[in-house]
Protein backbone atom coordinates (compact mmCIF):
# COMPACT_ATOMS: atom_id res chain seq x y z
CA UNK A 1 0.00 0.00 0.00
CA UNK A 2 1.13 3.51 -0.69
CA UNK A 3 2.16 5.38 2.42
CA UNK A 4 -0.56 7.68 3.77
CA UNK A 5 2.13 9.89 5.24
CA UNK A 6 3.61 10.47 1.79
CA UNK A 7 0.15 11.24 0.46
CA UNK A 8 -0.37 13.96 3.09
CA UNK A 9 3.12 15.31 2.48
CA UNK A 10 2.51 15.52 -1.26
CA UNK A 11 -0.83 17.25 -0.65
CA UNK A 12 0.67 19.91 1.62
CA UNK A 13 3.83 20.41 -0.43
CA UNK A 14 2.11 20.68 -3.79
CA UNK A 15 -0.96 22.72 -2.87
CA UNK A 16 1.13 25.88 -2.54
CA UNK A 17 2.68 25.36 -5.97
CA UNK A 18 -0.66 24.57 -7.57
CA UNK A 19 -2.54 27.46 -5.99
CA UNK A 20 0.33 29.79 -6.85
CA UNK A 21 -0.12 28.93 -10.52
CA UNK A 22 -3.92 29.26 -10.64
CA UNK A 23 -4.06 32.98 -11.38
CA UNK A 24 -1.30 32.70 -13.99
CA UNK A 25 -3.26 29.95 -15.74
CA UNK A 26 -6.46 31.99 -15.52
CA UNK A 27 -8.38 29.89 -13.00
CA UNK A 28 -11.13 31.80 -11.24
CA UNK A 29 -10.48 32.81 -7.65
CA UNK A 30 -14.12 31.95 -6.92
CA UNK A 31 -13.14 28.28 -7.12
CA UNK A 32 -11.14 28.79 -3.92
CA UNK A 33 -14.21 29.47 -1.80
CA UNK A 34 -14.35 28.03 1.69
CA UNK A 35 -15.26 24.31 1.60
CA UNK A 36 -18.12 22.78 3.65
CA UNK A 37 -17.52 22.17 7.35
CA UNK A 38 -17.34 18.42 6.96
CA UNK A 39 -14.45 18.81 4.54
CA UNK A 40 -12.59 21.16 6.93
CA UNK A 41 -12.87 18.74 9.85
CA UNK A 42 -9.54 17.45 11.10
CA UNK A 43 -7.29 19.65 8.94
CA UNK A 44 -4.53 21.35 11.00
CA UNK A 45 -4.12 25.06 10.25
CA UNK A 46 -1.11 27.14 11.39
CA UNK A 47 -1.95 30.21 13.50
CA UNK A 48 0.94 32.61 14.22
CA UNK A 49 -1.31 34.55 16.64
CA UNK A 50 -1.36 31.66 19.13
CA UNK A 51 1.39 31.35 21.76
CA UNK A 52 4.37 29.28 20.67
CA UNK A 53 3.72 25.54 20.91
CA UNK A 54 -0.05 25.89 21.48
CA UNK A 55 -2.64 23.62 19.87
CA UNK A 56 -6.38 24.35 20.04
CA UNK A 57 -9.01 21.79 19.08
CA UNK A 58 -12.52 23.13 18.50
CA UNK A 59 -15.44 20.67 18.56
CA UNK A 60 -18.74 21.62 16.90
CA UNK A 61 -21.93 19.74 16.13
CA UNK A 62 -23.56 20.22 12.72
CA UNK A 63 -22.89 23.92 12.21
CA UNK A 64 -20.22 26.44 13.18
CA UNK A 65 -22.44 28.18 15.77
CA UNK A 66 -23.11 24.94 17.67
CA UNK A 67 -20.07 24.63 19.96
CA UNK A 68 -19.74 21.49 22.09
CA UNK A 69 -18.88 22.49 25.68
CA UNK A 70 -17.14 20.31 28.31
CA UNK A 71 -16.24 17.75 25.65
CA UNK A 72 -13.21 15.57 26.44
CA UNK A 73 -10.53 15.82 23.73
CA UNK A 74 -7.38 13.71 23.48
CA UNK A 75 -4.08 14.74 21.92
CA UNK A 76 -2.17 11.59 21.07
CA UNK A 77 1.59 11.43 20.65
CA UNK A 78 2.45 7.78 20.06
CA UNK A 79 1.49 5.95 23.27
CA UNK A 80 1.27 9.21 25.24
CA UNK A 81 -2.21 10.74 25.56
CA UNK A 82 -2.99 14.22 26.92
CA UNK A 83 -6.61 15.14 27.70
CA UNK A 84 -8.38 18.51 27.97
CA UNK A 85 -12.00 19.75 28.11
CA UNK A 86 -13.53 22.20 25.66
CA UNK A 87 -14.41 25.66 26.99
CA UNK A 88 -17.45 27.88 26.30
CA UNK A 89 -16.19 28.41 22.75
CA UNK A 90 -15.87 24.67 22.17
CA UNK A 91 -12.06 24.78 22.26
CA UNK A 92 -9.69 22.45 24.09
CA UNK A 93 -6.21 23.97 24.52
CA UNK A 94 -2.91 22.06 24.69
CA UNK A 95 0.55 23.45 25.35
CA UNK A 96 3.23 21.24 23.80
CA UNK A 97 6.68 20.93 25.37
CA UNK A 98 8.25 18.93 22.52
CA UNK A 99 7.97 20.74 19.17
CA UNK A 100 8.44 18.53 16.12
CA UNK A 101 6.55 15.55 17.57
CA UNK A 102 3.85 13.86 15.47
CA UNK A 103 0.45 14.31 17.16
CA UNK A 104 -3.23 13.68 16.41
CA UNK A 105 -6.41 15.07 18.00
CA UNK A 106 -9.27 12.71 18.85
CA UNK A 107 -12.72 12.81 20.47
CA UNK A 108 -15.93 10.74 20.71
CA UNK A 109 -19.10 12.72 19.96
CA UNK A 110 -22.59 11.16 19.90
CA UNK A 111 -21.09 7.77 19.07
CA UNK A 112 -18.95 9.25 16.29
CA UNK A 113 -15.15 8.94 16.34
CA UNK A 114 -13.71 12.25 15.23
CA UNK A 115 -9.98 12.62 14.63
CA UNK A 116 -7.64 15.01 12.91
CA UNK A 117 -4.97 14.32 10.35
CA UNK A 118 -1.57 13.58 11.96
CA UNK A 119 0.50 16.77 12.15
CA UNK A 120 3.72 18.13 13.60
CA UNK A 121 3.58 19.99 16.91
CA UNK A 122 4.64 23.61 16.29
CA UNK A 123 7.73 25.27 17.67
CA UNK A 124 6.74 28.83 16.80
CA UNK A 125 3.14 29.97 16.70
CA UNK A 126 0.33 27.47 17.12
CA UNK A 127 -2.00 25.08 15.32
CA UNK A 128 -5.82 25.24 15.12
CA UNK A 129 -7.90 22.13 14.45
CA UNK A 130 -11.68 21.79 14.13
CA UNK A 131 -13.51 18.49 14.64
CA UNK A 132 -17.01 18.48 13.18
CA UNK A 133 -19.72 16.02 14.22
CA UNK A 134 -23.10 15.39 12.63
CA UNK A 135 -26.20 16.87 14.21
CA UNK A 136 -28.22 13.79 15.14
CA UNK A 137 -31.34 15.94 15.76
CA UNK A 138 -31.32 17.45 12.26
CA UNK A 139 -34.13 16.25 10.01
CA UNK A 140 -33.12 13.58 7.49
CA UNK A 141 -33.46 14.59 3.85
CA UNK A 142 -34.78 12.07 1.36
CA UNK A 143 -32.39 10.67 -1.25
CA UNK A 144 -33.26 11.16 -4.89
CA UNK A 145 -31.65 10.38 -8.21
CA UNK A 146 -29.35 13.13 -9.40
CA UNK A 147 -26.12 14.17 -11.07
CA UNK A 148 -22.75 14.83 -9.46
CA UNK A 149 -19.63 16.24 -11.09
CA UNK A 150 -15.97 16.67 -10.21
CA UNK A 151 -15.74 20.38 -9.41
CA UNK A 152 -13.19 22.98 -10.44
CA UNK A 153 -11.28 22.49 -7.16
CA UNK A 154 -10.18 19.06 -8.43
CA UNK A 155 -6.68 18.39 -9.67
CA UNK A 156 -4.34 15.52 -10.58
CA UNK A 157 -0.72 15.25 -9.55
CA UNK A 158 2.11 13.04 -10.82
CA UNK A 159 5.15 12.38 -8.61
CA UNK A 160 8.32 10.58 -9.72
CA UNK A 161 10.08 7.84 -7.78
CA UNK A 162 12.74 5.41 -8.97
CA UNK A 163 11.51 3.46 -12.02
CA UNK A 164 7.86 4.38 -11.33
CA UNK A 165 5.43 7.29 -10.98
CA UNK A 166 2.86 7.95 -8.27
CA UNK A 167 -0.43 9.35 -9.57
CA UNK A 168 -2.55 11.32 -7.06
CA UNK A 169 -6.19 12.30 -7.65
CA UNK A 170 -7.53 15.14 -5.48
CA UNK A 171 -11.11 15.21 -6.75
CA UNK A 172 -14.02 17.12 -5.25
CA UNK A 173 -17.38 15.49 -6.01
CA UNK A 174 -20.02 18.26 -6.17
CA UNK A 175 -23.77 17.86 -5.57
CA UNK A 176 -25.55 21.13 -6.43
CA UNK A 177 -28.95 19.88 -5.20
CA UNK A 178 -30.37 20.77 -1.78
CA UNK A 179 -30.74 17.08 -0.82
CA UNK A 180 -28.62 13.91 -1.07
CA UNK A 181 -28.49 12.28 -4.50
CA UNK A 182 -27.69 8.82 -5.85
CA UNK A 183 -26.17 8.98 -9.36
CA UNK A 184 -27.63 6.68 -12.01
CA UNK A 185 -24.08 5.51 -12.87
CA UNK A 186 -21.91 4.29 -9.94
CA UNK A 187 -18.81 6.36 -9.18
CA UNK A 188 -16.16 3.72 -9.92
CA UNK A 189 -12.59 4.21 -11.16
CA UNK A 190 -11.16 1.25 -13.09
CA UNK A 191 -7.42 1.78 -12.69
CA UNK A 192 -4.91 1.42 -15.56
CA UNK A 193 -3.29 -1.94 -16.26
CA UNK A 194 -0.18 -2.37 -14.13
CA UNK A 195 -1.33 -0.02 -11.35
CA UNK A 196 0.08 -1.00 -7.96
CA UNK A 197 -0.13 0.19 -4.35
CA UNK A 198 -3.65 1.55 -4.73
CA UNK A 199 -4.73 3.51 -1.65
CA UNK A 200 -7.38 5.97 -0.49
CA UNK A 201 -5.77 9.01 1.17
CA UNK A 202 -6.64 10.13 4.70
CA UNK A 203 -8.09 13.39 3.41
CA UNK A 204 -10.70 11.48 1.40
CA UNK A 205 -14.29 10.66 2.31
CA UNK A 206 -14.79 7.25 3.97
CA UNK A 207 -17.23 6.52 1.16
CA UNK A 208 -14.24 5.88 -1.13
CA UNK A 209 -12.85 2.34 -0.87
CA UNK A 210 -9.97 0.63 -2.70
CA UNK A 211 -11.19 -2.71 -4.06
CA UNK A 212 -8.43 -4.47 -5.98
CA UNK A 213 -7.82 -2.73 -9.33
CA UNK A 214 -10.54 -0.13 -8.76
CA UNK A 215 -11.71 2.70 -6.51
CA UNK A 216 -15.41 2.54 -5.55
CA UNK A 217 -17.21 5.57 -4.09
CA UNK A 218 -20.45 4.63 -2.37
CA UNK A 219 -23.47 6.96 -2.56
CA UNK A 220 -25.63 8.73 -1.75
CA UNK A 221 -23.79 12.06 -1.79
CA UNK A 222 -24.83 14.93 0.45
CA UNK A 223 -25.43 18.42 -0.83
CA UNK A 224 -22.13 20.26 -1.31
CA UNK A 225 -18.70 18.76 -1.80
CA UNK A 226 -17.42 15.25 -1.08
CA UNK A 227 -13.60 14.81 -1.26
CA UNK A 228 -12.44 11.76 -3.25
CA UNK A 229 -8.66 11.49 -2.84
CA UNK A 230 -6.75 8.39 -3.93
CA UNK A 231 -3.46 7.35 -5.50
CA UNK A 232 -1.69 4.51 -7.25
CA UNK A 233 1.78 3.61 -8.58
CA UNK A 234 2.66 2.90 -12.22
CA UNK A 235 6.07 1.29 -12.92
CA UNK A 236 7.90 2.04 -16.16
CA UNK A 237 10.96 0.62 -17.98
CA UNK A 238 11.43 3.13 -20.79
CA UNK A 239 12.00 6.87 -21.12
CA UNK A 240 8.30 7.47 -21.85
CA UNK A 241 5.02 6.48 -20.19
CA UNK A 242 1.40 7.12 -21.15
CA UNK A 243 -1.14 7.42 -18.32
CA UNK A 244 -4.82 7.05 -19.12
CA UNK A 245 -7.60 7.16 -16.49
CA UNK A 246 -11.29 7.08 -17.39
CA UNK A 247 -13.47 9.37 -15.25
CA UNK A 248 -16.90 8.15 -14.00
CA UNK A 249 -18.37 11.69 -13.81
CA UNK A 250 -17.93 14.98 -15.66
CA UNK A 251 -14.78 16.90 -14.72
CA UNK A 252 -15.62 20.63 -14.79
CA UNK A 253 -12.06 21.70 -15.66
CA UNK A 254 -8.67 19.99 -15.83
CA UNK A 255 -5.78 21.00 -13.58
CA UNK A 256 -2.68 18.78 -13.51
CA UNK A 257 0.76 19.19 -11.94
CA UNK A 258 3.75 17.01 -12.80
CA UNK A 259 6.99 16.80 -10.81
CA UNK A 260 9.93 17.46 -13.14
CA UNK A 261 13.25 15.60 -13.00
CA UNK A 262 16.04 16.82 -15.28
CA UNK A 263 14.88 17.19 -18.90
CA UNK A 264 11.59 15.39 -18.25
CA UNK A 265 8.44 16.86 -19.83
CA UNK A 266 4.87 15.89 -20.66
CA UNK A 267 2.40 16.33 -23.52
CA UNK A 268 -1.39 16.13 -23.47
CA UNK A 269 -3.95 17.22 -26.03
CA UNK A 270 -6.25 18.09 -23.10
CA UNK A 271 -3.87 20.75 -21.69
CA UNK A 272 -4.22 24.19 -23.26
CA UNK A 273 -2.08 26.32 -20.94
CA UNK A 274 0.94 25.36 -18.88
CA UNK A 275 3.74 26.86 -16.83
CA UNK A 276 6.75 25.69 -14.77
CA UNK A 277 6.69 26.38 -11.03
CA UNK A 278 10.18 26.63 -9.45
CA UNK A 279 11.03 24.45 -6.42
CA UNK A 280 10.05 25.78 -2.99
CA UNK A 281 13.22 24.51 -1.28
CA UNK A 282 16.79 23.28 -1.97
CA UNK A 283 15.85 19.58 -1.92
CA UNK A 284 12.58 19.86 -3.85
CA UNK A 285 11.83 19.58 -7.56
CA UNK A 286 10.08 22.03 -9.87
CA UNK A 287 6.57 21.32 -11.15
CA UNK A 288 4.93 21.72 -14.54
CA UNK A 289 1.33 22.85 -14.05
CA UNK A 290 -1.18 22.57 -16.88
CA UNK A 291 -4.80 23.58 -17.30
CA UNK A 292 -7.44 22.51 -19.80
CA UNK A 293 -11.20 22.31 -20.41
CA UNK A 294 -13.55 19.83 -18.79
CA UNK A 295 -13.61 16.12 -19.58
CA UNK A 296 -16.98 14.34 -20.03
CA UNK A 297 -17.89 11.27 -18.00
CA UNK A 298 -16.69 8.04 -19.58
CA UNK A 299 -13.79 9.79 -21.35
CA UNK A 300 -10.16 9.22 -20.28
CA UNK A 301 -7.75 11.77 -18.92
CA UNK A 302 -4.50 11.13 -20.85
CA UNK A 303 -0.95 12.36 -20.50
CA UNK A 304 2.38 11.18 -21.93
CA UNK A 305 5.53 11.61 -19.84
CA UNK A 306 8.79 11.89 -21.78
CA UNK A 307 12.45 11.91 -20.79
CA UNK A 308 11.89 9.75 -17.70
CA UNK A 309 15.06 8.68 -15.86
CA UNK A 310 15.57 4.92 -16.28
CA UNK A 311 18.27 2.27 -16.26
CA UNK A 312 19.57 0.96 -19.57
CA UNK A 313 18.81 -2.76 -19.88
CA UNK A 314 21.37 -3.32 -22.67
CA UNK A 315 24.35 -4.24 -20.39
CA UNK A 316 22.31 -6.85 -18.52
CA UNK A 317 21.01 -8.27 -21.81
CA UNK A 318 24.55 -8.56 -23.18
CA UNK A 319 25.66 -10.23 -19.95
CA UNK A 320 22.88 -12.79 -20.26
CA UNK A 321 23.80 -13.55 -23.90
CA UNK A 322 27.48 -13.95 -23.00
CA UNK A 323 26.59 -16.18 -20.04
CA UNK A 324 24.41 -18.38 -22.24
CA UNK A 325 27.19 -18.62 -24.78
CA UNK A 326 29.69 -19.71 -22.12
CA UNK A 327 27.12 -22.12 -20.73
CA UNK A 328 26.56 -23.68 -24.18
CA UNK A 329 30.30 -23.96 -24.79
CA UNK A 330 30.69 -25.70 -21.46
CA UNK A 331 27.96 -28.22 -22.30
CA UNK A 332 29.61 -28.94 -25.66
CA UNK A 333 32.92 -29.47 -23.97
CA UNK A 334 31.42 -31.83 -21.40
CA UNK A 335 29.85 -33.95 -24.13
CA UNK A 336 32.74 -33.83 -26.59
CA UNK A 337 35.63 -34.70 -24.26
CA UNK A 338 36.07 -37.69 -21.95
CA UNK A 339 36.54 -36.79 -18.28
CA UNK A 340 38.59 -38.69 -15.72
CA UNK A 341 36.75 -39.51 -12.46
CA UNK A 342 38.43 -36.60 -10.67
CA UNK A 343 37.63 -34.15 -13.46
CA UNK A 344 34.05 -35.40 -13.64
CA UNK A 345 33.60 -34.88 -9.89
CA UNK A 346 35.00 -31.35 -10.12
CA UNK A 347 32.64 -30.60 -13.01
CA UNK A 348 29.63 -31.88 -11.06
CA UNK A 349 30.53 -29.59 -8.15
CA UNK A 350 30.91 -26.59 -10.46
CA UNK A 351 27.62 -27.39 -12.21
CA UNK A 352 25.84 -27.66 -8.84
CA UNK A 353 27.34 -24.34 -7.72
CA UNK A 354 26.29 -22.73 -10.99
CA UNK A 355 22.69 -23.98 -10.62
CA UNK A 356 22.54 -22.68 -7.06
CA UNK A 357 23.78 -19.24 -8.10
CA UNK A 358 21.28 -19.11 -10.97
CA UNK A 359 18.48 -19.97 -8.54
CA UNK A 360 19.59 -17.19 -6.20
CA UNK A 361 19.74 -14.71 -9.10
CA UNK A 362 16.19 -15.57 -10.19
CA UNK A 363 15.01 -15.27 -6.57
CA UNK A 364 16.54 -11.79 -6.22
CA UNK A 365 14.90 -10.62 -9.46
CA UNK A 366 11.50 -11.88 -8.31
CA UNK A 367 11.88 -10.20 -4.90
CA UNK A 368 12.73 -6.89 -6.59
CA UNK A 369 9.81 -7.08 -9.03
CA UNK A 370 7.51 -7.95 -6.13
CA UNK A 371 8.81 -4.88 -4.22
CA UNK A 372 10.09 -7.06 -1.37
CA UNK A 373 13.58 -5.55 -1.61
CA UNK A 374 14.75 -2.08 -2.62
CA UNK A 375 16.80 -1.10 -5.65
CA UNK A 376 20.05 -0.68 -3.67
CA UNK A 377 19.94 -4.18 -2.19
CA UNK A 378 18.80 -5.58 -5.55
CA UNK A 379 21.73 -4.06 -7.44
CA UNK A 380 24.40 -5.03 -4.88
CA UNK A 381 23.13 -8.62 -4.49
CA UNK A 382 22.70 -9.04 -8.25
CA UNK A 383 26.24 -7.79 -8.92
CA UNK A 384 27.63 -10.17 -6.30
CA UNK A 385 25.84 -13.17 -7.85
CA UNK A 386 26.92 -12.25 -11.40
CA UNK A 387 30.57 -11.99 -10.31
CA UNK A 388 30.37 -15.41 -8.63
CA UNK A 389 28.72 -16.89 -11.73
CA UNK A 390 31.51 -15.51 -13.90
CA UNK A 391 34.05 -17.27 -11.68
CA UNK A 392 32.20 -20.58 -11.99
CA UNK A 393 32.01 -20.24 -15.79
CA UNK A 394 35.71 -19.36 -15.82
CA UNK A 395 36.53 -22.51 -13.83
CA UNK A 396 34.37 -24.62 -16.15
CA UNK A 397 36.10 -23.09 -19.15
CA UNK A 398 39.56 -23.68 -17.64
CA UNK A 399 38.65 -27.29 -16.95
CA UNK A 400 37.41 -27.82 -20.50
CA UNK A 401 40.58 -26.27 -21.96
CA UNK A 402 42.84 -28.49 -19.85
CA UNK A 403 40.91 -31.61 -20.90
CA UNK A 404 41.13 -30.70 -24.60
CA UNK A 405 44.85 -29.94 -24.38
CA UNK A 406 45.63 -33.09 -22.40
CA UNK A 407 43.71 -35.25 -24.88
CA UNK A 408 45.90 -34.21 -27.85
CA UNK A 409 49.31 -35.63 -26.67
CA UNK A 410 47.71 -38.95 -25.76
CA UNK A 411 46.23 -39.30 -29.22
CA UNK A 412 49.66 -38.43 -30.75
CA UNK A 413 51.54 -41.05 -28.69
CA UNK A 414 49.15 -43.84 -29.58
CA UNK A 415 49.43 -42.86 -33.23
CA UNK A 416 53.26 -42.98 -33.08
CA UNK A 417 53.32 -46.32 -31.24
CA UNK A 418 50.97 -47.79 -33.82
CA UNK A 419 53.23 -46.79 -36.69
CA UNK A 420 56.37 -47.90 -34.80
CA UNK A 421 54.93 -51.35 -34.20
CA UNK A 422 53.99 -51.68 -37.81
CA UNK A 423 57.45 -50.70 -38.95
CA UNK A 424 59.27 -53.28 -36.84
Amino acid sequence: MMSGRRGCRVFVRSIGAVLGALLVLGLSVESLAQPPLGQMSGIPLPDPELPDGTITVRVIRGQVTNNVVNQEVELRQGDNVTMALTDANGRATFSMLSPGAQVQAFTELDGQSLKSQPFTAPGRGGIRVMLVGFDSDAPKLSVRSGIVTFGSDSWIQVELVEESVEVYFFLELVNLNDSPVEPAVPIVFDLPSGAQGTSVLRSSTPQAVANGPRIEVQGPFDSGTTPVHFAYILPYTDESLTISQTLPADLDSLLVSVEKWGMMDFVSSQVQRRMEVPPEGPNLSPYIVGRGPGIPAGQPWMIELMGLPHRDNLPSSVAVVVALGIFGFGIWGAVASPDTPIVAKQRRLLEARKEKLFTELVKVERQYRGEKIGSTKHMSRRQELVVRLERVYHDLDEQLTSVLLSSRPVASRSHVEHHSGTGS
